[in-house]
Formats: C-alpha cells, sequence, structure tokens
C-alpha cells in the first residue's frame, strides 16, 4: 500500500491509496474520508510504499471471572467488526475491550469468545445455519448460554433455522448484531452485546435476538426468533417482533414481559434441512411462464402475496400443476403484520381450490425456513398439517394491535 502527499488544485492532500484505475485515484485521506481525484489533475509531491498490518486475524478468547460462562461466536457482521481508518475496510474485532469496555460484564460472567466464521450475513447459506447450529450444540455441553454475534441483514433467518432446528434446548441461545461497527461513538454493540449475555445467563429455552429496543441507548430487547424481522435499514432498533411485544427488555437489568419456554434438562438438535423452497415476491405482470420456471424443481415454494395473500389468476393454473405434482405453494402476505385469509375474495378460494396452503400470520422469511426444516425433517405427506401446527411460538392465536407493539417500544 502506497502513502502519498498531492496537490489537487490549490489544496495539498495526505493520505493512503486504496485505488489506481482508468486515470482515477482514490486516497484514503488522513481525516478518513475517501476521495476521488482525475488522476491528470492531481500532482503528487511524495509517494512512498508502506506495509500494512493485516488486524483481520481474530483468536479465540476467554476472559472474565464470573460463575455463569457464556460461549460468544463471532459468525461476522458489524457486530464483530471494526473499521480500519487507515483503509477504510471492515475487520473482525480482535481486541474485546471494543466491544465488553465500559461495561461490568466480565466482572458477572466468564466470556468465551470464538471465531466460527467472518461472513457478511447475505453470504450465508443454509449449510452454514447447519454449521453454526452444529457449533452451538457443541457449546452448550460445557455453558450456560450461547451468544451468536451474526450480521444484521439475515438474521431472521439463521434464527429461526436453529429455533427449528433445535427442538429442545438446554441453555439459552441468543442472537446478536448491530448496525455500527463497534469502534464508532454511535455503536450500538456494546450495550447489544451486554444485553445479550445477560439474556443468555437466564433460564429461557428459545432462540431469540437481542438488539435496541428505541433509537436511543438505556433500552435492548429480547424479540423471539421466528416472529422477529428487520424492518428499517439503518436504524438502532431496526428489529421488531411482528404481532408481537418483545419477550424482555434490558436496562441494567432482565425484565421478562412475557411467557417464554424455559430451559430443559436435554438438548435435542436436529440439522437437516430441504434447500429445494423459494420464497418468490408475486408483483403485478409477473407472467406465468416465468413463474412456472422460478418453482420448476422445487418441493416447496413460498409465495409473498398481495393484501390477505394473493395472486394474478394466470398464475393460478401453474399453482394448481405445481400442487397437483408434489410441490408444496404458501401464501403469506407482503404486508408483514396481520394474517392471510384466502377465504375473503374469490381470488384466494381459488388458490385454495388449486392446493395453496396459508401461512396465517407467519412472518413469510420464516415460513421459508420452517418450510425447509419440515421437509427435512418429516415424511413428506405430513407436511400440510404440521406447517399449519404452532411449534416454536411462529403462529399466534391473534395479533397485537399495532399501536400496541409501538406504545411496548
Amino acid at each position: 500500500m502506497e502513502r502519498a502527499l498531492l496537490r489537487y488544485r490549490n489544496s495539498v492532500i495526505s493520505g493512503l491509496i486504496i485505488n489506481e484505475a482508468n486515470g482515477v485515484i482514490t486516497v484514503k485521506s488522513s481525516n478518513g474520508y475517501n476521495m476521488t481525484f482525475d488522476k491528470s489533475e492531481v500532482e503528487f509531491i511524495e509517494r512512498k510504499r508502506e506495509e500494512y498490518a493485516d488486524h483481520r486475524k481474530i483468536e479465540a478468547i476467554e476472559k472474565g471471572q464470573g460463575e455463569k460462562r457464556i460461549s460468544v461466536l463471532a459468525t461476522g457482521g458489524t457486530i464483530a467488526s471494526r473499521v480500519d481508518y487507515e483503509t477504510g475496510a471492515v475487520s473482525p474485532v480482535s481486541d474485546p475491550e471494543l466491544i465488553f469496555g465500559g461495561s461490568d460484564i466480565l466482572t458477572r460472567f466468564t466470556v468465551a469468545v470464538k471465531p466460527v466464521m467472518n461472513e457478511f450475513s447475505e453470504n450465508l447459506k443454509p449449510a452454514d445455519w447447519i454449521r453454526i447450529g452444529e457449533i452451538v450444540a457443541r457449546e452448550s455441553s460445557d455453558s450456560d448460554g450461547v451468544v451468536v454475534a451474526h450480521g444484521t441483514d439475515t438474521m431472521s433467518y439463521t434464527s429461526s433455522a436453529l429455533a427449528f432446528m433445535f427442538e429442545a434446548m438446554r441453555v439459552p441461545i441468543i442472537f446478536v448484531g448491530s448496525q455500527r461497527s463497534s469502534d464508532r461513538p454511535s455503536s450500538d454493540s456494546r450495550e447489544n452485546m451486554e444485553a445479550a449475555i445477560n439474556f443468555a445467563g437466564t433460564d429461557i429455552g428459545e432462540v431469540a435476538i437481542s438488539m435496541h429496543g428505541t433509537t436511543s441507548d438505556g433500552r435492548i430487547s429480547l424479540l423471539r426468533a421466528v416472529r422477529s424481522r428487520k424492518m428499517h435499514t439503518s436504524r438502532r432498533d431496526a428489529f421488531e417482533s411482528i404481532g408481537l411485544p418483545p419477550i424482555a427488555d434490558y436496562d441494567g437489568i432482565v425484565k421478562f414481559m412475557g411467557s417464554y419456554r424455559k430451559v430443559s434438562e436435554e438438548m435435542k438438535f436436529s440439522p437437516k434441512l430441504d434447500e429445494r423452497v423459494s420464497l418468490i415476491y408475486f408483483h403485478p405482470g409477473l407472467n406465468a411462464d416465468d413463474f412456472e420456471n422460478m418453482i420448476s424443481g422445487k418441493h416447496a415454494v413460498v409465495i409473498m402475496g398481495t393484501g390477505l395473500g394473493h395472486t394474478a389468476r394466470d398464475l393460478i393454473p401453474v399453482i394448481k400443476n405445481a400442487s397437483a405434482n408434489g410441490t408444496y405453494v404458501i401464501m403469506t402476505s407482503q404486508c408483514i403484520y396481520g394474517s392471510t385469509g384466502l377465504n375473503v375474495y374469490s381470488t384466494g378460494r381459488e388458490l385454495l381450490a388449486a392446493g395453496a396452503i396459508e401461512a396465517g400470520n407467519m412472518v413469510p422469511e420464516v415460513a421459508f425456513v420452517k418450510a425447509m426444516y419440515l421437509l427435512g425433517q418429516y415424511p413428506h405427506e405430513q407436511f400440510r398439517d404440521l406447517f399449519r401446527t404452532n411449534m416454536r411460538g411462529e403462529i399466534l392465536d391473534r395479533d397485537v394491535p399495532e399501536e400496541t407493539l409501538r406504545i411496548s417500544r
């Protein structure tokens, strides 16, 4: 990597050259900003090569003197990252003080941090969900709780997959993420992680997500994984529990606010998922030929339909043919809140007659993961009945009014 001192018009700029191609040069200036110039307008005063210290390696560490031992598994994402202000790259955190500093967490818990992988969450595949689950199962044998540090973008998928695969849990499994890296003053990672470790020290026998409950600091919410969804691109309270208040809050102490399943004496982990499942977002103009190609060869298809769970009528013959040939077609809603209702309008009734399965008030991504789990674990003839069975709290008896949920947040 080269450090340069250059003149651009009437300014002198010092920084690292991070890209130089096609007549354009990008410099990471000493104030941390990336600046891009037309190379023909730049005069180099000085330019020299420097060795770059690679911060990307992360080692397993164990710290603290508390009675309860919590395993923290790092899989990647912003929560486990820092910005390297020399290069602008995002690297894994190697110093636990960036995550735990400023709290008394290490006086109350013994925390073992272990790297599992270092991937942006959008790159994770179902095989990675299984791998994470296998490591969680192993860590459960000598820990009082397990925290999974994970990127927020697909955290609801991974956490839901573990919720289904762990049919019985002897320790809490808490997912945690952050919207801003741990070295930033506005980072939410410290509070989210502190809360996650405290949640992991309780008796909750569920997979849950620990994230900010408001845009401000001070209250972290614990959300049931199979009712959770990332609902904002950048806010610190990006995650919402759909149709259900949080299980608990943390503001220095854990406060349970609703019922939850407790840990059991034994653990049962069933790591099989059928990957021949698709999640499709219906849109006006989706033609029957394209749709048929999308679902060809699939064992199940989850469709995010309009309103109560509808598609255009010209897709219904394709759905009928797929259902007759063994593909399960599941209708969810793009509305996210509320429930499907295929008996209300004629389109819905035609979908039911074609063999479509209602997802009720299941979150679409959770319906997708549940279909993968059921097809991987049970005989296919049991699918319809099991899909409509509430297995992990993914189906609500009734939706909590949205205004009530806003108050709870």
